[in-house]
């Protein structure tokens, strides 16, 4: 089981080639994490947009130069519209965002196709979302903790929290963990009728129970400190398998795992990759704040996923 980033970085280096296409590259943070993908991964990369501004960022770059294939598209859309292709003809094992705007880039990909830009769907009929991945000092063993979903799915209901999870469970099994503890979050580990997240983790505490949730091990409601803290949930008398060992944390909405995941690396300036999956291959959607660091464990989290998902 791969369990802390050195590990992941290990993993994904090992691993046949990943080709990665991205979308329209402009930032020298993102020339920086090619450079760092292709010497540290062997990862190999197909960048899409103009000519000049690629070569510009490359420049910053030389020794890559030979590494990385240009596929010249003047215009945004048109380097959706190519990247979106090759992703669908199997070019490319990932998708990874540039210097595009995300709602515009998952728009694109959401979307079903045809006109105006007449791309293949990278659809699967899965919901499609966010998993966030942080390392968490406390732990000896797997420091892997997980957040969904900070990113793509607003306000989501029972249905969707079900897909939230399979999606996280997903990338836990691609790390090696197959049978990862989920927490579903709320303010009380107390089934309250008026908090609709607490009866949303009651429900899907019990739908696992009864093999409805498979490949993990669910329970809920548990606040932040249950989930996390085995003291806490001590303190609390929660018995429970997840209680202070929770590797997957679904939360009530997407501002709530929004402002998780940033602040474990605001407030706490820890290390960062996330994926987006549910879709053909993995979507990587980096922040143009992140750090190399960040793009460069995002890729190899994306490379270990699409391997996974070539072999399931």
């Amino acid at each position: 089981m791969i369990q802390n980033f050195d590990e992941l970085l290990k993993a994904a280096g090992a691993l046949a080639t990943r080709k990665v296409g991205v979308v329209f590259p402009n930032n020298d943070g993102t020339f920086l994490a090619i450079s760092e993908a292709t010497s540290r991964l062997g990862a190999s990369f197909v960048l899409f947009g103009p000519w000049d501004l690629i070569e510009g960022g490359l420049s910053n770059v030389p020794r890559i130069r030979n590494s990385v294939e240009v596929a010249e598209c003047a215009t945004i859309e048109a380097a959706l519209s190519a990247a979106l292709l090759a992703a669908s003809n199997g070019e490319v094992n990932i998708l990874m965002k540039g210097g595009v705007d995300t709602s515009t880039m998952m728009k694109v990909i959401l979307s079903n196709g045809g006109q105006p830009l007449n791309h293949p769907s990278l659809r699967t009929g899965r919901l499609i979302s966010d998993i966030f991945v942080f390392e968490y000092p406390k732990r000896s063993e797997n420091k892997f903790v997980m957040i969904t979903d900070g990113g793509m799915t607003l306000s989501p209901d029972l249905k969707k929290k079900v897909e939230l999870i399979r999606n996280a469970v997903e990338v836990a099994h691609a790390l090696g963990n197959m049978n990862p503890k989920v927490a579903v979050l709320s303010a009380t580990e107390f089934v309250l009728p008026d908090l609709q997240s607490t009866v949303d983790a009651a429900a899907l505490s019990k739908m696992n129970e009864r093999g409805q949730i498979k490949g993990c091990i669910v329970d809920g409601p548990l606040a932040l400190d249950n989930a996390l803290s085995v003291e806490a949930a001590a303190e609390k008398g929660i018995r429970s398998e997840v209680a202070g060992k929770a590797e997957i944390l679904v939360a009530s909405n997407i501002e709530a795992a929004n402002s998780l995941a940033k602040s474990t690396t605001y407030f706490a300036e820890m290390r960062l990759a996330h994926v987006i999956v549910g879709a053909k291959i993995p979507i990587l959607i980096p922040s143009r704040s992140d750090r190399s660091d960040a793009k460069l464990l995002s890729i190899a989290l994306g490379s270990v996923v699409s391997e996974y998902l070539k072999e399931a």
